[in-house]
């Protein structure tokens, strides 16, 4: 737990969390305070068994309080059905769209909000929206999550255990830099470049060889350093140091980008994804991967993988195993991947591209059409600072408080008030 006691005098601030911590502990849960590292088990067998006393915050317990006025958005990250925002100069952030289901807004309740709240604990370094949660580093080090934790993917050493209340990840050996989760599982990138992962593994979502599922982190089994890390349903993509990328898990569409498709297994080791070389950034979507490769005109996106909506962007629905060109994102240098939709940005493409599935408006285009190819979302201007896709949504941040969203707004996750009305054009989220 933070202990912020400057805020404690801040005159203009409101206090939130006034609530029953033992909401978050399911029935069957270990209340003993253990911290485990990787390999060490906690009681009941359970690596980190329970140290959810010792989450914030609550402002019942602590007096922490929170200001009126956040700061300035500095990044945006969206989950299947919520949204974030970070305020990086001050190290909070809010959240907004659904939350009755796991708590993945992180606010200690199980409501719902379609205008942003704050969110997580304060003293936030960076913030990462999960498919079901959402996950912080933190200032001091460490990082907390929020949201499904079914399968122990909340880092906690916990299963069984959602958590509306940001709990500490206690099973990663080192603090983490990057924090990706899919469905139900989480990985993240320490410092050295290693890739640790937790939760479900089935299809080898985990990376170290094996299709068991794990409350303790394991190593993925890469072939070098990695950068980042994404997940966003059973499958996950390394960018690693060299420039290349690797993947593993869900195979069942060719989005491991080796070659092959396994329709009924998984990878379960890191794969190096064909031809891909510069790459600087990667996402990854339901059922299809992407990756933003660097060249003199600034940078082209491949993709592979599924491609019944055409997210690979290359002009057709057939599936690929290996990268395709997305055709009309020439240039770009912001690459976001949704569920079945994926976006990018440069003042060379025009602002903002999008393409794949589009039923829910999240190409931001005007229609609800699906596209092959690269479009121009409507009524945009201007080149975004952080450009994020959900699982039927997409948000971008321009000059700080200016987010736009567009897509679906079944839970409230475009912030703008409403619910249950999508919005095939750019909306203001209502701070």
């Amino acid at each position: 737990m933070l202990a912020l006691a400057a805020l404690a005098a801040c005159a203009s601030c409101t206090a939130i969390f006034g609530i029953d911590r033992d909401y978050r502990l399911a029935e069957g849960d270990a209340g003993s305070d253990v911290d485990a590292s990787p390999g060490e088990s906690g009681a009941d067998g359970q690596v980190g068994s329970d140290a959810r006393d010792h989450v914030a915050p609550d402002a019942g317990d602590s007096g922490v309080v929170y200001p009126a006025d956040a700061g300035a958005v500095t990044k945006v990250t969206a989950g299947k059905f919520h949204t974030c925002a970070l305020f990086g100069d001050t190290g909070y952030a809010k959240c907004w769209g659904r939350n009755d289901d796991f708590g993945e807004l992180g606010t200690g309740t199980g409501a719902s909000s379609a205008t942003p709240v704050y969110a997580m604990s304060p003293g936030l370094k960076d913030l990462f929206a999960g498919a079901h949660d959402t996950c912080a580093t933190l200032v001091a080090g460490g990082a907390e999550c929020a949201g499904k934790g079914g399968l122990g993917e909340l880092g906690d050493g916990v299963a069984d255990a959602d958590s509306p209340v940001p709990v500490p990840t206690t099973v990663f050996p080192s603090s983490p830099t990057v924090i990706a989760s899919g469905e139900a599982f989480t990985c993240v990138v320490v410092s050295g470049g290693d890739v640790w992962c937790v939760g479900d593994g089935l299809l080898g979502e985990l990376g170290n060889g094996s299709a068991a599922g794990s409350l303790s982190a394991v190593k993925a089994q890469l072939g070098g350093a990695a950068k980042s890390v994404a997940a966003f349903y059973q499958h996950a993509c390394a960018l690693m140091v060299d420039g290349t990328v690797e993947c593993w898990g869900d195979d069942s569409a060719g989005q491991i980008g080796d070659g092959n498709v396994t329709p009924d297994a998984g990878v379960l080791v890191p794969t190096s994804v064909a031809g891909v070389a510069g790459a600087t950034a990667v996402g990854v979507g339901e059922d299809f991967s992407c990756a933003l490769v660097a060249d003199d005109a600034g940078g082209d996106v491949l993709c592979w993988g599924a491609n019944a909506y055409g997210q690979l962007g290359n002009g057709s629905s057939g599936p690929s195993p290996t990268p395709v060109q997305v055709q009309g994102a020439t240039g770009a240098t912001i690459l976001a991947v949704g569920g079945g939709h994926a976006c990018a940005s440069a003042v060379d493409v025009g602002g903002v591209v999008c393409w794949g599935k589009g039923g829910s408006g999240q190409l931001g285009n005007g229609g609800t059409a699906n596209s092959s190819t690269a479009t121009s979302v409507a009524n945009v201007g201007g080149y975004p600072e952080s450009l994020t896709a959900g699982g039927y949504h997409t948000c971008a941040l321009f000059a700080s408080p200016n987010v736009q969203c567009w897509g679906s707004d079944d839970f409230g996750q475009l912030g703008d008030g409403k619910t249950n009305m999508d919005e095939p054009s750019p909306v203001s989220v209502q701070w």
